[in-house]
């Protein structure tokens, strides 16, 4: 999770002492059918996460250093079943967009912000309102079931258009403790490489990736999606190279582990696999791509 989920999941946390004792308008529930239904499209970043599943390493993750507070987040987490969340470029009218799901304290929520200084009501486009915290730069709807968390206006617009997952995602993701999908992939993964001084470019266009938990640990898998056969089957042999360059290293901690495995080519794409992860590990793995992403 980049380190703007675990900010997002402090200030919820935050919203929800706030509102220990609320009451909120009734929000819309999103479909199931289409979780991302409350995200306008042109986003770098989507990720779902079952929060109940992913708990443990949730709870891993070095929060201090990522800009969390324990309290806060364990707040936002008992209360939170599931997350989805989108991250936007600079000059889009919000930088993040979470939509979780779970029980939340909405009974006199309304009067709760009210009587705080730190929140004020504000029209959203959709025409309900919500509450900003210029403090926290936040904005927060609370309803019983959902709340809805950004930047901006944080409220789903009906006629927006939504972002298309990508055709592969429902099957790549089944089952997942967390998935998603980045949309300038290739930006993303040679970024990456070239923080391990790995001399590679990778020609990806999106990039899907999932967590699987099974008897015990966690894998982790990434699908890179490229523009034709002959580029993936290039990209192989990139991969393969770079397993040689960190054969030296330890693959049983950080990006490392993505090269445990030999990569397979399936199409235009390829597909990487971790060896087993705890916990511990994976909070780790998040820790070095946040690093990696700012």
């Amino acid at each position: 999770m980049p380190c703007g989920g675990v900010r997002v999941l402090a200030l919820l946390g935050i919203a929800l002492m706030v509102a220990s004792c609320a009451s909120s308008p009734k929000t819309q529930v999103l479909p199931e059918a289409e979780p991302f239904a409350a995200f306008p499209s042109g986003a770098l970043v989507y990720l779902y996460v079952d929060t109940v599943k992913a708990r443990p390493i949730l709870d891993a993750l070095p929060l201090e250093r990522m800009g969390g507070n324990q309290k806060a987040v364990a707040a936002a987490l008992d209360k939170t079943s599931s997350a989805v969340a989108a991250w936007y470029p600079p000059g889009a009218p919000r930088h993040f967009l979470v939509a979780a799901q779970g029980r939340y304290p909405s009974f006199r929520a309304s009067l709760s912000f009210a009587l705080s200084p730190a929140w004020k009501k504000r029209r959203s486009e959709s025409g309900a309102s919500y509450w900003y915290s210029a403090q926290d730069k936040i904005s927060v709807f609370l309803g019983p079931q959902h709340a809805f968390i950004s930047d901006g206006d944080p409220l789903p617009v009906p006629e927006a258009s939504f972002p298309q997952r990508p055709e592969a995602f429902a099957s790549f993701a089944e089952d997942a403790v967390l998935a998603g999908w980045l949309t300038e992939g290739g930006m993303f993964l040679n970024q990456c490489l070239s923080s391990l001084k790995i001399p590679l470019q990778v020609p990806a266009e999106q990039v899907l990736f999932c967590l699987q938990q099974s008897e015990g640990h966690y894998q982790g898998m990434i699908r890179i999606e490229t523009p034709s056969v002959t580029q993936a089957k290039a990209v192989v042999g990139l991969f393969s190279l770079a397993r040689l360059f960190m054969a030296n290293l330890d693959t049983k901690e950080g990006v490392g582990v993505f090269f445990t495995h030999a990569p397979v080519q399936d199409g235009a794409s390829l597909n990487l696999q971790t060896g087993p992860l705890d916990a511990q590990g994976v909070a780790l793995l998040f820790s070095m791509f946040s690093l990696y992403s700012n």
